[in-house]
């Protein structure tokens, strides 16, 4: 009798979490590519990698694609061409935040009846197919592309090619897929994540850590980066970083597949150990690192070989003590004006963190750090976009993809006015209009 109702409640499960996720895999549909020209004229653009403000200008769009950029009256706008005037509007580069989990990795369930009921459906068919809140999050404040580093593999992929062939609406996506770390490290000795899941690789030996990259490097689910976790912890809390051997052959083996690797760090120590290791860039600045400052050495290597570092600015701040926090910014400050790379990455949703608007404040905290709005918005596009690799997003001039955002004031002078968004474009279509009436028509 038992197994018959739990048969039952898991057969009415099932089907009420198809509806929830037919509900809202259908609340924000793609609309169709742009096609054929379309024309947005009498914006101040913030133009090319260097984000130069030109006023009075005229984008022009075919396919999705920015074909040309020019004073307005000297653009040749096609008689047949869709025009929006933008007077009055500033227009910049769609945002990007190289740091985000894009859904929770590893829910915890009893396995109880009927496995868990199905692990309740599938975490409700996963959330609604693919979480279209958070999708939809980000193309409001204007972020039109985002970097997930640390997600189950299998899922992440999926949802990066739905997104890359628009089935989904939302942000281009690039991910690490699953964190490499140890058995006694973060997240799986922090956050609690199953060392047996498809988050996480937990190679022991040089040996395993090449195989591991490769399964990862290669086929319709190859990865975009690797990202590895090395941390010693803290006081109250020790952690088991990746041997050196280990990480070495994680970092080669990476590199012989042309895939970047992103290293998570915490102490000093670690920071040396993944510097050694070659890794192409940084995530966070921890206060158990360089609260009271970088070591000589260690700047001038960062700056000579260029490592992009991702302060993470907004995580710590949301957190740490005010006095804390504000030396992080000011170590970021100094990274900066060393000559160091500062791009833009959030970590939402750890620590609360909003998908999308949390961009806008760690924008203003870069700001506050010692960086001028126009650096802190490169860091958030051109600069980016060349951690990414790629010339296709990033900045507005001929031959990018028409990811635009514009918005209310002037960002290069109040960097607030960055989140005053407007209008989106995702490859030249219209995904966020919040315009009046009369402006629309």
């Amino acid at each position: 009798m038992r197994q018959i109702l739990l048969c039952s409640l898991a057969i009415v499960t099932i089907l009420t979490a198809g509806g929830i996720a037919y509900y809202y895999a259908t609340l924000y549909t793609v609309d169709e590519a742009q096609e054929g020209y379309l024309a947005l004229t009498g914006a101040t653009v913030l133009a090319g990698e260097g984000l130069e403000p030109r006023h009075s200008t005229t984008i022009l769009i075919r396919d999705g694609r920015i074909v040309e950029v020019g004073d307005d009256g000297d653009v040749e706008v096609p008689s047949r061409a869709k025009v929006l005037d933008l007077s009055g509007y500033t227009l910049m580069p769609g945002l990007i935040d190289l740091h985000v989990h894009m859904g929770p990795s590893d829910p915890v369930f009893e396995e109880e009846g009927v496995g868990g009921i199905l692990a309740t459906s599938k975490l409700v068919i996963d959330w609604a197919r693919f979480y279209p809140g958070t999708r939809r999050a980000f193309l409001e404040n204007g972020v039109t592309t985002v970097r997930d580093l640390g997600n189950e593999y299998v899922w992440i992929m999926e949802l990066r090619r739905q997104l890359q062939d628009g089935s989904l609406e939302g942000p281009r996506l690039f991910a690490a897929g699953p964190i490499f770390t140890t058995q006694g490290g973060h997240p799986v000795a922090t956050f609690g994540v199953d060392p047996a899941s498809d988050s996480v690789r937990l190679p022991s030996t040089p040996e395993d850590a090449r195989r591991a990259v490769r399964e990862v490097a290669s086929g319709e689910n190859r990865v975009d980066l690797i990202k590895v976790v090395q941390e010693r912890g803290g006081p109250g809390r020790s952690l088991e970083p990746i041997a050196p051997a280990v990480l070495d052959a994680i970092v080669a083996e990476a590199h012989e597949h042309d895939l970047p690797v992103t290293a998570h760090w915490g102490t000093l120590d670690d920071l040396k150990d993944v510097l050694a290791a070659e890794v192409d860039g940084l995530e966070h600045i921890e206060s158990r690192g360089v609260l009271d400052g970088w070591p000589e050495d260690i700047l001038d290597l960062l700056v000579e070989e260029e490592v992009p570092l991702s302060p993470t600015l907004a995580v710590t701040d949301a957190v740490l003590p005010p006095q804390v926090a504000s030396k992080l910014r000011q170590r970021a400050g100094e990274f900066h004006s060393a000559g160091g790379r500062i791009v833009l990455g959030t970590d939402a949703p750890i620590n609360g963190l909003p998908f999308g608007a949390s961009v806008h404040r760690e924008l203003e905290l870069l700001v506050n750090g010692a960086l001028t709005p126009q650096e802190a918005l490169r860091a958030a596009t051109s600069d980016a976009a060349g951690v990414l690799r790629t010339d296709r997003i990033g900045g507005v001039e001929a031959g990018r993809a028409a990811d635009l955002v514009v918005v209310v004031g002037d960002p290069l002078r109040d960097i607030r006015d960055a989140k005053n968004v407007v209008m989106v474009f995702r490859d030249g279509r219209t995904v966020v209009d919040r315009r009046s009436k009369g402006e629309r028509s």
